[in-house]
Formats: C-alpha cells, structure tokens, sequence
C-alpha cells in the first residue's frame, strides 16, 4: 500500500527538526531498512529507515527545511500503487493542523518554487509543464537543461535528476559539478578544500560521508607532505636544521586546519606532544614562535560563519535561556586540600579510577539532599522538584558543548558514579551519544577550571533552574588559627540559578552546603564507597 514518512520524535524536549539530507532521490528504488534521510533536532542527529521495500514517490520537505514532529515529509509506496489517498491525507493535516513551523516551510518552498518558475518563463522553459522531480528540476537549473527535451526513464515517465545530468553530458564533456554527497560531507569539502568528485563514498547508496571527506584529505595532506619531505632533504643537506619527524602524528581535524591557516608544521608540533595534537597545542606552538604574520590570516579576516547544526540549536538554547530565566549568579571558595586526600584515597582504594570530579558530584548530590528546590525545572509556570539526582556534565566536543546526564547519581556508588561519568563522556567525545544521553537532567555542571579559569557565570541549561560551575584549584596564602598563615590549595564555584524560582539566600544556603561537604568529604566517600 505505502506510507507516509514522518519526522520522528528525538526526545520529549524535541520541538523541531531539520530534514538535513535525502539521501536517495524522487523515484529511486528502496529496500525495507535502507537509510532514506538524514535529520537533525535541536540535540542530536537521527537518521530514517525506510519500513518497507517500495519508492520514494513524493517529497514533501526539501533538504535544509525546518518541520514540527510528526509532519510528513514523503510517501513510500509500490511504483504503481495509488497514492492519491496518502497524498490527500497530508494535504488535508497540513489544512486542518497548521503550525508556524510547516507553515514557514511551506512558505519557503512555495516562493522556492514560485521562483523556480519564473526563471523558467524567463528562460522560455516550461519547467512547470514537465513531469519532473524536484530534484530533476533543481538540478537543471543548475547545469543550464532544458527539460523539454528530456526523456524521463522515471516512474511513469517522470524526469529524474540521472536523466538531467545524462543530458547535460551529452551536451558537453564537463563532468558534472553535483556529487551524492551528506550537508556535512558538502561543509567538510568546502572547509578541508577537499574537491568532492575525487572522493569515493561509503555511504548509503555511494554517498559521500564526512569521514570520506575528512580521509581524502588525510591522504592529500599524507602525499603533500611526503612530496615536501623528500624536497626538504634533498636541499637541507648542508644546513643545519632539524630533521622533521618521521613518526605519525595523531591530529584533531580542528588541529590540522587551524595548523594550516597560521603555517604551524603538525608533525613538528606534534612530535613534541603527547596525545592526539589540538587547537591548543597549536596556537601554544605559535605563541612560543617567533613569526612575520601573513597580512590576511585565512579563517580570522573577512569571513562569515553561518550557524548551522549544533551551533544553532546551542545559540538558540541559550538565547532562550537568557530571554526567560533570570538569571544571578553567586560565588563561594573553599579549602581543597580535603577533596584532594580524598579523592587521591578513593582513587588508590577503588576501580575504576576515582577522579576529583567524581567526589564533587557526590557532594553536590548531597547539598540536593538538603536543598531539593534546586533539583528541579521550571516548564508551563511549575516549580516541578524531581527526586532522582539526574547531573549533566557538560563536554566541550568540536561541534560545541553538549551536556549529557549521569542518571540516579544519588543512589551510584563512588566506583558505579566514576564508571558512569567515563561512559556518557566517551559517547560524548566520540559522537556516539544519543538522545537518551541528552534528556532528562536535573541540574548541570560546567567545570571550566580544567582550563585555567577562575571565575565565570555558567547560563542555565532549561529548564533547569540551577547549574553550577567549577573554577581552577589555585594556591592561595591563608590565615591559621594561631594568626600565621599557610599556604593551601582552594577552590571556587560559581552557581547560576533563576531568581523566579528560588531566591539569594536560598542559593547562599546551598552553596554553604557544598563548601562544607567539599572541605569535609571524608563521610561522603566512605558512604559512597560502601553502597
């Protein structure tokens, strides 16, 4: 029979998502399970699978649009089945349901498609006369064909955009400037100036992955640097230079291309490294260099970032966030000798290894004990208090900051909450997180103090109503008790919280709290130790 395919649901906190790549074409043929879109929400990427064998006979959304939960975006069905009832159906939800979101979208595509025309009547081009895909019609446009004269090997006769490019190669010896490529594969391409017809694709039906972007560019960059290798010694044999290392060196993508814009050498740079080399060792490297800088460094001068993706959906959080919240924020130190013996015992005592992070999440989790308003969030005009500790931990990854959850921390055990922790973290780094990971927290730390930082106030993550950030361990000189002074290792938190919700003294009293339960840990590890 066939069915409508719908944008799914990515989580409760999903409001909208964006139809980011077809990934086969009006008309082409699929099989029960093949991937048939790639789409994005406001915290993660998905992809669709396809429920049954059939052909994708319609597109309703264009790739890039933004759609509400459950809008259609196709139908599925047999080549020769009837699809004026699924057709009907969604013209008449999309009649009777309207929201701001599909109606924009179909704003968009209309006056897409009204320009479409207009070019077309301007070109003395009947386009709109022709049985044609949209991908069909887009990609003539592009290469200049005229598709009155084509010949559709399509469903029922339809142009597909194969037959596009087949006449365009008729009518000239170029190759074709379109590759089956992902939006991500496209913006790698561009950033890695990776030239996307050489790159042989992986992907669902031979598409072109970001990673087979990201591994012809590796290979180019490999040959380069060989070619420039071997000049380099055949002209340094009488100078005294360094040799250029010879072992390979692991790189960020960041990395490279940040490597590249300021002229740093990676595996010169990155021999001295341990580790994978990233943007911080190389901007280090250039600060400790001495060098003429170029007049125009590429990627810092007279160019426009548009935010797509992640980052948009980050700005749009945010923005959100400072909008509705308001937000105060207070700061409190503490003694961190304590949390230090303590953390350093639990670690030699227990496995997997304990870290310093670990016991302050165990100490957060117990000023929540005490101070259950601020396990909470705020949606629809509810203080709603939740009773599992559900703390994000935010993770700073190359396509911006995510936040996943580490679940029922109150209830983990200190070697259950540090095994926890390196799990949702690994996913994070490794972009293998899903929506399940993203949801459902309860209140958020941002450690910023493993970079140096010692004084900041974090944005609430909504709808939360608190999050806590964590400044760098510093030695400061102290008075004693027997009026000398010492010299000891502190620690300072900065803990945003919505003034609608809870009031000053309520987060001076939290924060109290946790300083008592950070400079005294010692009941806290050995309780947690024993669950």
């Amino acid at each position: 029979m066939g069915y409508i395919v719908k944008m799914p649901k990515l989580g409760l906190e999903m409001d909208s998502g964006t139809l980011n790549a077809w990934t086969v074409s009006e008309g082409d043929a699929i099989a029960e399970g093949d991937v048939i879109a790639e789409i994005e929400s406001e915290k993660t990427t998905a992809e669709i699978d396809a429920r049954e064998e059939g052909v994708l006979r319609r597109v309703f959304v264009e790739e890039g649009d933004v759609t509400d939960p459950g809008a259609p975006l196709g139908i599925v069905a047999a080549p020769d089945a009837d699809i004026d009832g699924l057709v009907a159906e969604v013209e008449g939800a999309s009649a009777e349901t309207p929201s701001e979101a599909s109606s924009a979208a179909a704003s968009e595509s209309t006056a897409r498609t009204a320009d479409r025309e207009s070019a077309a009547e301007s070109s003395g081009t009947a386009t709109t006369q022709v049985k044609a895909t949209p991908r069909a019609k887009r990609r003539a446009d592009e290469l200049g064909v005229d598709l009155t004269t084509i010949d559709g090997t399509g469903p029922q006769g339809a142009i597909d955009e194969s037959d596009v490019e087949a006449a365009a190669e008729s009518e000239t010896a170029e190759p074709p400037t379109d590759v089956k490529a992902t939006p991500r594969a496209k913006r790698r391409a561009e950033e890695l100036d990776v030239a996307l017809h050489t790159v042989e694709g992986t992907g669902p039906q031979g598409a072109v992955t970001e990673g087979d972007v990201e591994a012809a560019a590796e290979a180019t960059e490999a040959e380069s640097m060989e070619a420039e290798a071997a000049e380099m010694e055949s002209e340094a044999k009488s100078a005294a230079e360094p040799d250029v290392p010879s072992g390979r060196v692991f790189a960020t993508p960041s990395a490279r291309r940040l490597a590249r814009e300021l002229g740093v050498d990676v595996e010169t740079v990155g021999a001295a490294v341990e580790g994978p080399l990233t943007e911080s060792d190389v901007r280090l490297a250039v600060e400790g260099t001495e060098y003429d800088e170029p007049e125009t460094v590429p990627g810092t001068r007279d160019e426009e970032r548009p935010l797509t993706g992640m980052r948009r959906t980050i700005a749009d959080r945010l923005g959100q966030s400072d909008r509705e919240a308001v937000h105060v924020t207070e700061h409190r130190s503490a003694d961190a000798e304590e949390l230090l013996a303590a953390a350093a015992a639990a670690d030699e005592a227990l496995a997997p290894d304990v870290s310093v992070t670990d016991v302050l999440l165990t100490a957060l989790s117990a000023a929540l004990d005490a101070h259950p308003e601020f396990n909470a969030t705020f949606e629809d005009g509810v203080h709603q208090l939740h009773e599992s500790h559900n703390i994000c931990v935010a993770v700073d990854i190359d396509a911006g900051l995510i936040a996943p959850v580490i679940r029922d921390v109150d209830s983990l055990s200190l070697s259950e909450l540090a095994a926890r922790r390196r799990e949702v973290t690994a996913r994070a780094l490794s972009g293998e997180y899903t929506m399940d990971d993203l949801t459902g927290g309860t209140m958020t730390v941002s450690n910023l103090g493993v970079l140096g930082v010692e004084r900041f106030d974090p944005v609430i993550n909504p709808p939360q109503i608190a999050i806590l950030g964590v400044n760098a361990i510093k030695r400061e000189v102290v008075p004693t008790d027997d009026d000398e002074v010492a010299v000891r290792k502190r620690i300072s938190f900065s803990l945003s919280f919505d003034h609608r919700i809870v009031d000053g003294a309520d987060a001076a009293r939290f924060l109290g709290t946790l300083v008592e339960h950070v400079e005294n840990p010692w009941p806290l590890v050995i309780a947690a130790g024993e669950k």
